[in-house]
């Protein structure tokens, strides 16, 4: 065979390559795709999951179901995931304890958020507001420092060891350079009820948790730890505004999927699952919940999922905090 014989058979090749690839990716995807959630049905992640799943199932010409295992810190959600293979058919939706906080909380953690995952987007996120019961005497995070500091003990509620509420807690505690009483509570329902009956002090918590109360005049908010204020709260001062400014948080939720996950078929999806977050019908349901939607790029994520590991990480090592 002489050299242009070669040479016409390796571009034939090469040309059949490319469009075998460009069939593989064309195919996706070939059957139905599940999203694991790991919460149970009914919260905010699985209602975010459901909307997006309607969407993608219109998009994509093929069914997608929400498949929810709460439980393990996200754990058992993402060794699920794991039994499937890195083809597209199934993703993760979570928040930022499952993608930035447990695994430095859990002491045995079975996956990597950074390694074992690759970003699709950014779906919504809400702002961590400080709250107290309606009539408390206390009117701003500085009353806080000053109670601790003359002696009265200041207990504060959470939903739980290592949750958001928890974390910020310990941030304010070690910026202030205070003692708080850290009283856990099983989930946000209790917590509020005990803030409204004034067992506890106050409280952090994501704005769509406390919204229905605050919007009944039960509690009120006396700071948030967004970047600005938020517009339905214009008289509410930024942790920045209140002497925090390293205090800035906010709760926020994303979808990722498993490392390994071709990048044509990882920016389709990230494409399709940030078009079905911008219909105004989901925009306006999650917007009238306190959350603000916003998509983005894999790359903003992952910068975002890498920032947030170390913040956490360090947070939580300073704190002891520890979930077998």
């Amino acid at each position: 065979m002489d050299r242009r014989t070669l040479l016409g058979a390796g571009v034939s090749a090469s040309g059949l390559m490319l469009i075998g690839g460009a069939a593989a990716q064309a195919a996706f995807p070939s059957h139905a795709l599940r999203i694991f959630v790991p919460f149970a049905a009914g919260g905010p992640t699985d209602i975010m999951a459901r909307n997006v799943a309607q969407k993608l199932t219109d998009a994509l010409g093929q069914p997608v179901v929400v498949d929810n295992r709460p439980g393990g810190g996200a754990q058992i959600a993402v060794a699920a995931l794991k039994q499937t293979p890195p083809d597209g058919h199934a993703f993760f939706i979570g928040d930022f304890g499952a993608l930035a906080v447990n695994a430095s909380l859990y002491r045995n953690h079975s996956y990597d958020p950074i390694k074992d995952f690759k970003p699709l987007t950014m779906l919504m996120s809400a702002p961590i507001m400080l709250l107290v019961r309606s009539d408390s005497p206390i009117k701003s995070m500085r009353d806080i420092v000053s109670m601790a500091k003359s002696g009265r003990p200041v207990a504060m509620a959470s939903t739980g060891v290592g949750t958001g509420g928890h974390l910020a807690l310990e941030m304010f505690k070690y910026m202030a350079g205070i003692e708080i009483v850290h009283v856990p509570y099983k989930g946000g329902v209790p917590a509020l009820v005990d803030i409204m009956g004034g067992q506890v002090d106050a409280m952090f918590a994501v704005l769509p948790a406390a919204l229905p109360q605050a919007q009944a005049g039960k509690v009120r908010f006396i700071a948030t730890g967004a970047a600005k204020r938020v517009a339905a709260f214009p008289d509410v001062q930024t942790t920045a505004e209140a002497g925090f400014p390293d205090l800035t948080m906010e709760g926020w939720f994303a979808a990722v999927i498993l490392a390994g996950t071709p990048d044509p078929v990882v920016r389709r999806l990230s494409a399709e699952i940030g078009r079905a977050m911008r219909d105004p019908a989901v925009t306006k349901r999650f917007v009238d919940f306190g959350f603000s939607v916003e998509p983005g790029t894999p790359e903003q994520l992952g910068a975002l999922m890498k920032s947030e590991v170390e913040r956490w990480g360090a947070v939580v090592r300073r704190s002891g905090a520890t979930v077998d």
